[in-house]
């Protein structure tokens, strides 16, 4: 979240400026919006990737919309080029929030080096994690100064260097900041952690690869699937059920896994869905139909690098 947070304040959101974001994502994503008393515009997903869909994303587009934030939803990226164009056409600038996406790549260009600003996240469920923490990737050296500014109390350089043999004990507030700065305990976490990242992310792909062979057997599920321009995190690995196929609900299903040890979940019940969307924003079930039906299909299974064999099967 501090890392959108970081990453809206560095473009100048403001107050009743309008933010594209897709319904189909954890609340930090439309919430940060929030905070600058901004509007999250909420967008129906694609149904095949269950990332946001350029073309809706374009029909709500006004002349108070100042941003697109596109979510790697689930590892794999969104389809980078449309949103890009569209971006370019329309004059918004473009924030990718990657918080399931490390280390994935679109068209061979890792993600973090695609857009003007990248959001990470490093929460203890994420593919690199620090506990807490994220990180925010740009090529863009005015809006790095300004998120190095702002992610500790809006000084203007960071305060350890204050204490450093080199540096004047002066210092100078020049904005109003946050208190936004990963530790060093957590970032000494985060240095071994990616060491590791690649081979990782090899074990997530290896599972994942296990899980299509043998779902993909069964009419009552549709696995996954990876554009070819594209390799995912394999953050979560979710399925989606043929309602028509099966004879129990998904609850009863989740909780029959849960029975056996294994802890299913759902990613994520769509924002429009929520009581404080509907009641702030109008929102209604019907107003995002892909996103809608496809919620009522899918749930994600069990995807870590450390994962048995037997855990597996």
């Amino acid at each position: 979240m501090a890392p959108l947070h970081l990453a809206l304040d560095a473009i100048g959101l403001k107050a009743g400026d309008e933010v594209l974001a897709p319904t189909t994502t954890f609340t930090s994503t439309a919430e940060v919006v929030c905070y600058f008393k901004a509007r999250p515009v909420l967008v129906d997903v694609d149904r095949e990737s269950l990332s946001i869909d350029p073309a809706d994303a374009e029909r709500r587009i006004t002349p108070r919309t100042r941003a697109i934030i596109a979510v790697h939803y689930g590892g794999q990226p969104c389809d980078m080029e449309s949103i890009q164009d569209m971006a370019a056409r329309q004059g918004l600038r473009v924030i990718e929030n990657a918080a399931h996406a490390l280390p994935a790549s679109y068209r061979g260009v890792p993600v973090g080096a695609i857009s003007e600003l990248t959001a990470f996240s490093f929460y203890a469920t994420k593919t690199l994690t620090t506990g807490e923490g994220g990180m925010v990737t740009t090529g863009d050296g005015g809006v790095a100064a300004r998120i190095r500014m702002m992610r500790l109390h809006g000084i203007g350089r960071d305060a350890w260097k204050r204490y450093s043999a080199e540096r004047s004990w002066r210092y100078e507030v020049l904005n109003s900041g946050y208190k936004y700065n990963l530790t060093d305990i957590q970032s000494a976490i985060g240095l071994v952690q990616l060491r590791k990242c690649d081979r990782m992310l090899a074990a997530r792909t290896e599972i994942a690869a296990r899980y299509t062979r043998e779902f993909s057997r069964e009419d009552a599920l549709e696995v996954p699937t990876v554009g070819r321009d594209r390799s995912s995190a394999w953050h979560l690995y979710t399925l989606r059920l043929n309602l028509e196929e099966i004879t129990i609900t998904r609850s009863e299903m989740i909780e029959m896994l849960k029975a056996r040890g294994v802890g299913a979940s759902v990613h994520f019940i769509p924002l429009h869905m929520h009581p404080f969307y509907q009641k702030a924003y109008g929102y209604r079930e019907d107003d995002l139909p892909v996103a809608s039906q496809q919620y009522r299909r899918y749930l994600s299974l069990p995807i870590f690098p450390t994962m048995t064999t037997a855990q597996i099967d």
